[in-house]
């Protein structure tokens, strides 16, 4: 498999974090499937925002990520609320995660 320059991964997020309504990205995946990149994300979104504008914020992040990425085919955005609320919305899964490093920046690169 050919690695994604990671000059494009860095590109790729800092579109995600000028996206209005992202403070902060999870995770950043870029894989070559072919002649084409695949991308998933994870973002993170106002804890108080509704369903439609928190699947905005995500329709933004996607349609940027197309317009900025060379050879991009398509993304998955996954939303995270933040955690201002001190709740870890993600503590139901957190028995299955395997313990990675994250690169100053705080997305999680593959």
């Amino acid at each position: 498999m050919d690695p994604v320059d990671p000059e494009l991964v860095d590109a790729a997020e800092t579109t995600l974090r000028s996206t209005p309504g992202v403070p902060d990205v999870e995770d950043l995946r870029l894989r070559w499937i072919g002649h084409r990149i695949r991308a998933e994300t994870g973002v993170v979104v106002d804890s108080t925002l509704g369903i439609v504008d928190a699947h905005a914020i995500a329709v933004e992040a996607h349609h940027r990520l197309l317009h900025d990425v060379p050879e991009l085919a398509d993304v998955t955005v996954h939303v995270s609320p933040s955690a201002a609320d001190g709740h870890d919305h993600h503590a139901a899964l957190a028995h299955h995660s395997r313990p990675t490093t994250r690169p100053s920046g705080g997305a999680k690169r593959q």
